[in-house]
């Protein structure tokens, strides 16, 4: 490597800085396990320079398991979706929303198999059988001169198709560390919602182009086919962007070269590079050009970003802020995770070993390409530069004319980047076991920086501070803390801060200051609600309680009191569904889950209970404010 002697002030030690390859390189090589550079069953996308055999010089994805239905999913209305057992679920049995394990994710690497692939859903996934999806329809209309609708079958037929690797990020991604310092109104998503595919269809300026937008035209709106309880889930992005190649929307049939999953829009779905996941609708119905943004009630509130000040309870208030445009996500922001070391990893200090690669993952947005990354190991003082690899631009040297799963890779012109990339740094266990933490931050080409400490909002979205991992010297090794874990899986230091009274909000990731002694920080004790009604006397028994496991009278049982869905059937924000899969069952775990990280909710009417004996309870129906721990 380069190397640079510094310049330094006088009075100053002389020191030598390294530099890594510049630009970094691309080169492709085996992934190397974390000590010392020894190698592992894992393989880094192999990409040699000259194909002189039948292999591909850029990565291809990993082959799916064969999955089944889930045995909670039965009574669900996804009941015809199979699913990964290894998913972490984030919202309890329905609607589905998970992430992968962050080390399954990382160690599978630039490729996302189905399996693992992250989820979002609002509600129940829309059903499109084989033998149905070329038929299954969507419109493209609104402000043109030629509307018109098109088949899948049509759709595949009749235009250009290309494949390139995008990687979908949740705007929720690493949600859970906002969480713990102050309750959002999303779930906790943890550090691995995001995914690497192939995504095989036809660009939509295609389509655009073919409808001819009139003059005034400004915004498309994608409609999908998800029936929710605030209507389809919907959104938009500018035109101008959907008509540039470089930004790669399209309307995608394929993942991976297979046909949609189901919980991935099966038969056809919009995909939008460098943009948050919420943006790429669907089981896709409807491409509307219109003068204006969506007014679809998910467009408008969901994936914002309010001011900091914005609290929940003010939120439920505030129609003109969510309406703001500028408070609207679109381009990803920069951020970067580190993978390993993973989350309570040991590192055996036998003497045996010399160095630890420290390894992650980066992504920008809106295609600019990460260009830096910078770990520290003194809490940002002085930094080191990290190699990096981007497996996106083997996809680049394709020959002319190369087509994979039945569409062009076509990518050698296109300066913008739309995947995640590695990065890796070795260090000496010497000095890993002198510190208290490694923290590592990403930059962009447009310099943009990961910044130091987190921007709190009331829907706990784009979080991106620097990634922080506690080094614990217990002696015969080292242990590794990352700061959460996913869903309401306990772990991580920011939860054993809070709960030990430090204020991760002072500036120095919650611990003490110098200087004079710092105030412990009380917990603001979660407001209760009452939702039981101490009036109730009769015994109910669980043979009862099972004759109430359909659809009429739907009970379910939570924290050991029966609860009486059916006055929520028609209003219930998961639709009746979720109130049915939870009939005649003790939900305790799915029902908490949910509440952890929501808002007010309104409360069935109850029934008080105990496991074994039930009393009953025909309390009127009351609105919950605040949420119940």
């Amino acid at each position: 490597m380069p190397q640079s002697g510094s310049n330094s002030e006088p009075g100053l030690l002389q020191t030598t800085v390294v530099f890594p390859p510049s630009p970094p390189s691309t080169v492709g090589r085996s992934r190397r396990c974390s000590v010392d550079g020894n190698p592992n069953d894992i393989a880094f996308p192999v990409s040699p320079t000259v194909a002189n055999d039948d292999s591909p010089i850029y990565p291809l994805p990993p082959k799916n398991s064969k999955k089944s239905v889930r045995p909670e999913d039965l009574k669900t209305p996804d009941s015809h979706v199979a699913r990964d057992a290894r998913l972490i679920r984030l919202t309890g049995i329905h609607p589905f929303n998970c992430e992968p394990p962050l080390r399954d994710l990382y160690d599978e690497g630039f490729l996302t198999s189905e399996d693992l692939h992250y989820v979002r859903n609002h509600g129940p996934v829309p059903r499109c059988d084989d033998g149905d999806m070329d038929q299954w329809t969507f419109t493209v209309e609104g402000l043109v001169e030629n509307p018109f609708t098109l088949s899948v079958g049509e759709l595949i037929a009749s235009y250009e198709q290309v494949t390139y690797p995008i990687t979908l990020v949740c705007a929720g991604n690493r949600r859970k560390e906002q969480n713990v310092v102050r309750k959002s109104k999303g779930f906790s998503w943890g550090s691995a919602g995001l995914s690497t595919a192939l995504w095989t269809g036809v660009a939509l300026c295609d389509l655009i182009a073919k409808a001819r937008p009139r003059r005034g035209a400004r915004y498309v709106c994608f409609e999908g086919a998800d029936k929710l309880p605030n209507g389809h889930y919907g959104t938009s992005v500018k035109l101008n962007w959907c008509l540039d190649p470089n930004r790669g929307i399209m309307v995608s049939h394929k993942m991976n070269g297979c046909v949609l999953h189901p919980d991935h829009g099966k038969p056809v779905r919009v995909v939008i590079p460098g943009q948050i996941g919420g943006r790429s609708v669907k089981w896709l119905k409807r491409i509307t050009v219109t003068e204006k943004p969506s007014d679809n009630w998910y467009h408008i509130y969901d994936n914002r970003v309010l001011p900091t000040m914005v609290t929940p309870e003010a939120s439920a208030d505030l129609p003109d802020t969510w309406k703001d445009e500028r408070y609207a996500i679109y381009d990803l922001n920069t951020n970067s995770v580190i993978c390993y070391p993973a989350h309570n990893e040991k590192l055996l200090l036998n003497g045996d070993l010399s160095t630890y690669k420290v390894r992650g993952y980066a992504y920008g947005g809106g295609g600019k390409r990460i260009t830096r990354i910078e770990v520290t190991l003194d809490k940002g003082k002085t930094w080191r530069l990290a190699n990096i690899d981007y497996p996106e631009d083997r996809y680049r040297l394709a020959p002319d004319g190369e087509r994979l799963y039945g569409g062009r890779v076509d990518m050698w012109w296109r300066e913008t980047s739309f995947c995640w990339c590695f990065w890796e740094l070795d260090i000496d266990i010497e000095d890993l076991k002198t510190v208290t933490d490694i923290m590592v931050r990403a930059m962009d080409e447009s310099l943009t920086v990961q910044p130091r400490d987190m921007y709190w909002s009331v829907l706990g979205m784009m979080n991106n501070p620097w990634f922080r991992v506690v080094v614990h010297n217990i002696g015969h090794a080292l242990q590794f803390e990352h700061p959460t874990q996913p869903a309401l899986i306990p772990g991580g230091w920011m939860e054993r801060i809070k709960k030990a009274g430090g204020n991760l909000t002072n500036g120095s990731w919650g611990e003490k200051l110098a200087g004079p002694s710092e105030d412990v920080t009380k917990q603001e004790p979660e407001k209760d609600v009452c939702m039981t009604n101490p009036r109730a006397s009769r015994l109910v028994t669980m043979c009862e309680m099972k004759s109430h496991s359909g659809e009429h009278e739907p009970w379910f049982i939570v924290n050991g009191q029966v609860y009486d869905g059916t006055p929520f059937l028609e209003g219930h924000p998961g639709g009746s569904a979720s109130i049915f899969g939870a009939a005649g069952q003790d939900v305790t775990e799915e029902f908490v889950t949910i509440r952890k990280n929501s808002l007010p909710i309104k409360a069935c009417s109850i029934l008080l209970c105990c496991w074994y004996a039930v009393y009953a309870n025909y309390g009127s129906t009351q609105t919950v404010k605040t949420p119940k721990p």
